[in-house]
């Protein structure tokens, strides 16, 4: 499993999936599916069942999920009729974005997509005693603000 040592809060994977099976996008319990098992194979710790809803069928017809993680969220929503897909994967620990990316692709049957991929938090202290120190510092200083 190959991983990156990220900084910061963590990382936010943005997936746009193009000329994806759009009987795939339209099946609802196949979303709440991929959103339950996700988290198990990305080693992160689901915390409520996967909501998914189904919109349609006057509209776009699609679904849209997400499951709340421990480590953050994972949400995916389908517009079958474009044959597209977004899915948000944000997270406080690494995980294996090419493991997920090839589950995704193979699951909806995505013909091509993008990948935006940002540090959350960049400045955030993953450093226990430096969260401390930082604290304490915006403690003092409103102290002095105030006095």
């Amino acid at each position: 499993m190959v991983r990156v040592e990220l900084f910061g809060f963590g990382p936010h994977l943005m997936v746009d999936g193009y000329d994806a099976n759009p009987d795939k996008l339209r099946d609802a319990e196949l979303v709440r599916r991929v959103l339950d098992e996700l988290p198990e194979e990305m080693e992160m710790t689901k915390v409520l069942s996967p909501f998914v809803y189904s919109y349609g069928p006057e509209g776009e017809d699609g679904v849209t999920g997400v499951v709340i993680i421990a480590e953050s969220h994972i949400a995916i929503h389908t517009f079958p009729r474009k044959r597209f897909l977004s899915i948000d994967i944000f997270s406080c620990k690494a995980f294996d974005m090419a493991r997920v990316l090839k589950k995704l692709t193979a699951v909806f049957e995505i013909g091509r997509y993008e990948t935006y991929m940002i540090n959350r938090g960049k400045e955030f202290p993953k450093d226990p005693e430096l969260a401390r120190k930082i604290v304490l510092g915006e403690r003092e200083y409103l102290e002095a603000r105030v006095s």
